[in-house]
Formats: structure tokens, C-alpha cells, sequence
């Protein structure tokens, strides 16, 4: 990150400090903490050339959207100590996009298949120093595959994650990074590359902790912080926003190296546990799409029941979707209910209900539980729908939209 020595690049520096003081905040509560104010240094240019008021004001919002806290922000006006430096050799080429890279399924299928419908792609990565076995399956896949496919990754370093559970701020720290190259590069496009059950992930039980890295109100947050700080219009781009896991693998041009990536939360072990959330639903996406895809140190699907909480939680969640919709609780569908993604969550269900249908082919039982949810839904939608939902996702009948934007 040399670059920020330049006398020029106060705003990128500014952007970085601001986008790393608010994950950091997340940080202090998730270590049982508190904090309820909070004083941003912000250089003088920026404080001359944005309204930081409203900055502050949408920042807060978004604090108390996902935290549930009331934490007052504020800026202070420091004096740029690199106002006198000047790096002679820095330059950056334009790029109409820049699409975010972590190393996972969904981020190695977006920035490939972005290059391919946009051309113009240049990759970010966003490195957590406690965190070392994930960058390096990110500098490998750049290394062995995206260098070749003339996709240049840049990568940015960003306060340690720490073990004390989610981290739910991520998302908008890794889109207040990309928007750095979106205005190095003076860029119109910043890719977000999730499925659409990860943004939307329902809650299973009215206390249960889900990922709200990539949720509408985070990024719709984030774009608005960016243009506030830019002055100028950003697209937020999601282009699988509407896909499930099994469309977004079939629709992936890089199916060889899926082996290569990593979509666990233990990202520090650098391994694919196979019983987190994530972990199960990329499982069962591979498998209805008919991908190999990596090892995994447990099976809690066929195998390791004691560790499949995630996998029954799932599959009780999907085989309500299908048969009792109406009557579910209002928390486990309150996404889907506020976001009109019910056609979406119907696809994600059959998906994973057509993979035990697929595993039971094979001769592969599951546990009891989940042996009797997949009877009811056998019973009642058909094993004709089971097959045909699996030709339709195999045929690739669902692609990304790179239309698709946050608040349109």
C-alpha cells in the first residue's frame, strides 16, 4: 500500500481509515466491549471536498442497522502529513470495472465470468493479516490462473479479523476497499460476485447469527458512502444476486479449480471443515450441478451427523419453503418475504433437496431427520420435479445479470 504516501491520494487513504475504523468498531462489541463515540481523522482535503455530516449520518445508520447500537460518529480535520510527497513512479491504467475477489466459488466464478461479459476487469483483494493460509489461496489462484487470464488482482491490507464470531461489517469494509481502485482506476463498476441465498440468508431460529456481509441495506449503505466520498455515481453490481449456488457452479467458466478455493468461515485454516453453513450449501450446489468440488474435513451430510446442525437447520428450512410457506415463521422468511426473493428460495430448496435425491441414487443415506423431511417433499412435489429441476440447473438455464445493480 505505498501509494498512500502520495501527496495526491488523500482521498484513497482517507477511505481506507474510515472504511477500517468502522469494522473495527464491529470488533470492540464482538470482543464484549462497548463503544458510543466515535472520532475519524479525515485529511483537510476531504473535509474540504465532501459533506462529512451526511457521511457521518449514513455511517450511523448503518451501525445501528446492524449492530443495533446508537454510536455517534464524528470527523476530525488532521493535517496531511504526505501533502509534501510524491511518488514519480506511481501510475494506474483505467478500468471501467472493478470486481471484488476473496478466493471462494462465488468470487472465482464472478471476476472470470466478469472478464468475460465486461472485458475491461481488474481484481481486488482484500487481506486480513491474521488470516495468512486465506491470502495465500488467493495469491495462488492469481498466480496459477487469473495471471494468465490477463486479470490483474490488487491486493489491500485491512485490520486483523479476530476469532469472536461473525464478522458482519466485512462487506462494507471490502466494498470501501474496492472503491479505492474504483477511484484509482476512475472505474464506473464495483462487482459484488454473492449468490443470492447469501445475501438474503434467512435465520432459522429467531436468535440464530447469519451472514449480513453482502445484505441490500449493507451494500445500499456502501454505495451511498462511496458516491458521498467520490462525488460521483458508483454501480454496485451483483450480478448473481438472483442465482443459487448450483447456478452460480454450473455458470462458472473456472469448474476445474473449484478444488483450488475456499468458501469456509475457518478461513484461518486455510481448509474447507465442511459443516459450516457455507460449506453445506456449496456441497449440495456442486453436487446438484454435477461439479467436482473440493475436500472437506467432515461430511456431516452422509457421514459426521453429530456436526450437521447447519445441514439439518437447512434442510428443515427448505422443506418448509416448499410445502408450508405460508405458515412459516416470520423470521426464518422475513428476507425473503421484504425482498420478493420467494421463486429464488424455491430454486434454493429444490436444489438441496434434489442433491439428497441425487445421493440417494448413489446408494447414500443421510441422517433420520433428514430422511423424513426429503420423504414429505418426495411425496409431495415428485420425484419428476426433483429430475427436472436438475436437468434445468445442469442445462445452465439461469445466468448471471450484469445489469443488475444495488438499488435499481
Amino acid at each position: 500500500m505505498r501509494f498512500l504516501n502520495d501527496k495526491y491520494l488523500s482521498l484513497e487513504k482517507d477511505i481506507i481509515t474510515i472504511a477500517s475504523i468502522v469494522f473495527n468498531i464491529e470488533t470492540v462489541f464482538r470482543m464484549g466491549k462497548t463503544v458510543s463515540e466515535v472520532e475519524i481523522p479525515i485529511s483537510e482535503q476531504t473535509a474540504h471536498d465532501c459533506n462529512l455530516n451526511v457521511v457521518a449520518r449514513e455511517i450511523q445508520e448503518l451501525l445501528s442497522f446492524v449492530l443495533v447500537r446508537e454510536i455517534s460518529i464524528s470527523f476530525r480535520v488532521i493535517e496531511d502529513s504526505t501533502r509534501y510527497k510524491r511518488d514519480k513512479d506511481l501510475q494506474f491504467a483505467s478500468c471501467e470495472n472493478v470486481c471484488l475477489f476473496s478466493g471462494g466459488i462465488d468470487s472465482l466464478s464472478g471476476i472470470i465470468r466478469s472478464q468475460k461479459e465486461l472485458k475491461d476487469v481488474h481484481g481486488v483483494f482484500v487481506a486480513h493479516g491474521d488470516q495468512p493460509r486465506g491470502v495465500n489461496i488467493v495469491t495462488s489462484l492469481e498466480k496459477k490462473l487469473l495471471r494468465k487470464l490477463k486479470i490483474p488482482v490488487h491486493i489491500l491490507y485491512a485490520p486483523p479479523m479476530k476469532r469472536y464470531g461473525y464478522s458482519q461489517l466485512r462487506g462494507f469494509l471490502y466494498c470501501l476497499y474496492g472503491s479505492v481502485y474504483v477511484s484509482l482506476l476512475k472505474s464506473k463498476n464495483l462487482l459484488i460476485t454473492e449468490c443470492g441465498p447469501t445475501m438474503y440468508q434467512p435465520r432459522f431460529s429467531p436468535f440464530d447469527s447469519v451472514t449480513m456481509t453482502t445484505h441490500p441495506f449493507v451494500l445500499g449503505k456502501a454505495k451511498r458512502i462511496i458516491e458521498l466520498l467520490l462525488r460521483r455515481e458508483v454501480c454496485l453490481v451483483i450480478p448473481y444476486e438472483n442465482l443459487t449456488k448450483a447456478e452460480v457452479i454450473i455458470s462458472s467458466p473456472a469448474k476445474e479449480h473449484f478444488d483450488k478455493t475456499h468458501s469456509c468461515i475457518s478461513l484461518g485454516t486455510g481448509r474447507n471443515d465442511g459443516k459450516c453453513y457455507g460449506c453445506i450449501v456449496r456441497r449440495l450446489g456442486a453436487i446438484v450441478a454435477g461439479v467436482q468440488d473440493a475436500e472437506y474435513d467432515y461430511d456431516p451430510i452422509t457421514k459426521d451427523y453429530e456436526k450437521g446442525d447447519n445441514f439439518v437447520s437447512l434442510m428443515r428450512f427448505s422443506h418448509d419453503v416448499l410445502l408450508s410457506y405460508e405458515t412459516m415463521n416470520f423470521f426464518s422468511k422475513e428476507n425473503i418475504f421484504v425482498y420478493k426473493k420467494q421463486r429464488l428460495f424455491k430454486r434454493f430448496a429444490l436444489d438441496n433437496f434434489s442433491a439428497i435425491y441425487l445421493l440417494k441414487k448413489e446408494g447414500k443415506v443421510t441422517s433420520p431427520y433428514v430422511e423424513n423431511l426429503y420423504a414429505a417433499v418426495l411425496k409431495k412435489v415428485g420425484e419428476a420435479k426433483l429430475k427436472e429441476h436438475i436437468s434445468e440447473v445442469r442445462k445452465g438455464r439461469f445466468v448471471p445479470n450484469f445489469k443488475r445493480r444495488v438499488g435499481s
